[in-house]
Order: C-alpha cells, then sequence, then structure tokens
C-alpha cells in the first residue's frame, strides 16, 4: 500500500495522475495514513561530510576522498591533470576503475568524469592518456589501448563542435 501511494505521489508531481490535490488528500485521509514524521529526513549517503568547501573539486567524492588522498602520496604524479581545459586527474580514473567498476574508455570519459559533455575535444586529447592508465590498472595492453581510444575518437566526434 505504502509503494502504491509513493508512486501515486510520484506521478501527481510529474503531471501523470488527472488528480486534484484535494482528491489526493481525500484518499490518505479515508486510507487513514496520516502525516508522520520522515524517516530519512536525517539519513546520510555514502560519503557524507559535514563542514566542507562547497567549490572543492572533489566534494562529489565525499569521505573517500581522504583514500583518494593516500593514493596519491604513494602516486604524487596522479594528482596532475590531464587536460589543461578540464579539472580532471589520473587519480579519478584509478578510482573509476578501482572502486566504481569502470571497464571502458567512454565509461569513464563520458559518464565517471563527463569530460566529454564538457569539452569533447579536450576529451578526445587527454584520451590515449587515460586509456595507458586504464590498460594498468586493468592488466591490458597496447592492442586494448589502441582499440579503446579509436573506438572513443569515433564516438566523440558526434560531440564536437565544427
Amino acid at each position: 500500500m505504502a509503494a502504491n501511494m509513493f508512486l501515486v505521489g510520484y506521478a501527481y508531481q510529474l503531471g501523470a495522475v488527472p488528480l486534484s490535490a484535494a482528491a489526493i488528500e481525500k484518499a490518505i485521509e479515508v486510507g487513514g495514513l496520516g502525516a508522520r514524521p520522515c524517516r530519512t529526513e536525517t539519513l546520510r549517503l555514502h560519503g557524507y561530510e559535514v563542514g566542507v568547501h562547497p567549490v572543492d573539486a572533489w566534494l562529489s567524492y565525499g569521505t573517500d576522498r581522504q583514500e583518494m588522498n593516500g593514493w596519491i602520496a604513494k602516486h604524487p604524479d596522479w594528482k596532475l591533470l590531464l587536460h589543461p581545459r578540464l579539472p580532471y586527474t589520473a587519480v579519478e580514473v584509478v578510482w573509476a576503475v578501482r572502486e566504481e567498476m569502470a571497464r571502458t574508455l567512454d565509461d569513464v570519459l563520458s559518464r565517471r568524469l563527463r569530460a566529454l559533455f564538457l569539452n569533447a575535444k579536450a576529451a578526445s586529447e587527454m584520451a590515449p592518456a587515460v586509456a595507458r592508465i586504464m590498460a594498468g590498472e586493468l592488466g591490458f595492453g597496447h592492442d586494448w589501448i589502441e582499440a579503446e581510444v579509436a573506438s572513443f575518437l569515433k564516438f566523440a566526434k558526434k560531440y564536437q563542435i565544427v
């Protein structure tokens, strides 16, 4: 019943249910559902932190930034930018592979980093470096790198402004 009410409420918010707010409130009253405290109001998602700076480039990683900083301590070059026109570093690629199960160059540059959508030309230029990092993490060789880069470059052309 609760799941059905949730779906009705969601559909109503989308405008997909031709009911008035009064009709939905009456259904809640008739169903004896009444108001009750929200159980998820103070629920914190994985990585939640208090008091972080809102412009921190790695804010989306939450408390996982601590682990990433540990990796950088062992590999300082992982903090270097992969391209001067994009804010992404090698440690973010390593994170995507190790922790988010990214397995293709397209997945990393399009979905994990969103680089393709921000600057398709820059994403294409950094593709070989990202593929080399991924190959090192995944244990793949030169053939995999070449195939991934070729596939990504073909795909990325659709996003480049000519």
